[in-house]
């Protein structure tokens, strides 16, 4: 393989064969450090020129990287903090202040006002997730697959909208995975797994941890939100860009759902009344409290009504992080 550099400025050849295609890529990838363009494939005769603009936050030259017969661009980032000053490194405190308009059916977020959530990425699926420190993700069991191959995840922290990404986005690998040994896939019951992260991630302003429980909502009506990617509408899309929505919780109400599924020691029941608004695409991300000025991870999305409440309102079901805090944390310190 030749990398040949064109007099033209910002334009890269790159021969594998005999005829060109061209394409415009943009660095704009986060991924462990580096700032990446998408993977490309070469032409049909298997060579190809790219152009790119300058990335601002890189902070060496930019390179070409192959693997499995594709290629990128790639340049080492800028590193992702703040000044102290500039932002709150305490858990459960962001810079950027979420909406706080309770609409019915939520409404878009403000990039990085929820700087804990998470995206994971499986080999054919993908739910939400949250920072619970620099190394480790708290999501929902039935996210993964079993058995459990690390190397089908990725973890995408700083995103907001998916298809678009962000210069701040990082893309991170997975080292270990537990599935909490008690889920059962029937009903649901004990609906959480920690995955630890390659390496920890960098806090900044615009990626930080949220609080574990402490505080918690308790009281029946309860405001709580919820956050994510999930789809917008019973058989919808997906949304593109992160989402947000307020609920009240509903004690016992998910008791509807059978008591072999629904135990509210275990469980939190929340919705918007007479709408249930978590659905699929949701799953794994976090219900949140506010208490004193400090977020706090109640719970995990699990599980709902499989038409998301349109039709029937029924409401959605969170694992209740504060019972499985002992597991959680046993998880985070092991070797």
């Amino acid at each position: 393989m030749v990398l040949l550099f064109h007099t033209v400025p910002l334009l890269l050849l790159l021969l594998l064969s005999d005829s060109v295609s061209s394409q415009a890529l943009t660095l704009n990838i986060r991924d462990n450090g580096k700032i990446c363009s998408q993977w490309i494939k070469p032409g049909a005769n298997g060579q190809f020129s790219v152009s790119y603009a300058q990335q601002p936050e890189c902070i060496s030259a930019v390179a070409f990287e192959q693997a499995n017969g594709q290629a990128r661009l790639c340049c080492k980032g800028m590193p992702l903090t703040t000044p102290p000053a500039n932002f709150p490194k305490e858990c459960g405190k962001q810079l950027y202040q979420p909406l706080r308009q309770r609409i019915i059916g939520g409404l878009i977020a403000h990039p990085n006002s929820w700087p804990w959530q998470v995206l994971v990425r499986g080999a054919n699926n993908m739910c939400g997730g949250s920072l619970i420190d620099e190394r480790h993700v708290l999501t929902a069991a039935h996210c993964i697959k079993n058995p459990v191959q690390v190397n089908d995840y990725k973890i995408i922290i700083g995103a907001h909208e998916i298809n678009k990404p962000m210069y701040m986005e990082q893309e991170l690998t997975v080292s270990k995975i537990w599935v909490h040994e008690q889920y059962a896939e029937s009903t649901t019951a004990n609906d959480v797994a920690v995955i630890r992260l390659t390496k920890p991630i960098q806090l900044s302003d615009k990626v930080n941890i949220i609080c574990l429980p402490g505080a918690e909502a308790k009281s029946v009506n309860d405001t709580v939100w919820v956050s994510g990617w999930g789809r917008t509408a019973h058989n919808g899309d997906t949304s593109p860009i992160l989402k947000q929505t307020y609920m009240q919780t509903m004690g016992t109400k998910c008791s509807t759902y059978g008591n072999d599924k629904f135990n509210q020691e275990k469980q939190i029941c929340a919705s918007q009344h007479g709408v249930g608004y978590t659905c699929q695409g949701d799953s794994g991300g976090p219900l949140m409290y506010e208490y004193e000025g400090r977020w706090y991870l109640n719970g995990v999305v699990s599980y709902g009504p499989t038409d998301c409440g349109v039709g029937t309102g029924l409401p959605s079901v969170f694992a209740r992080v504060k019972y499985y805090l002992s597991w959680i944390r046993s998880k985070m310190a092991s070797s």
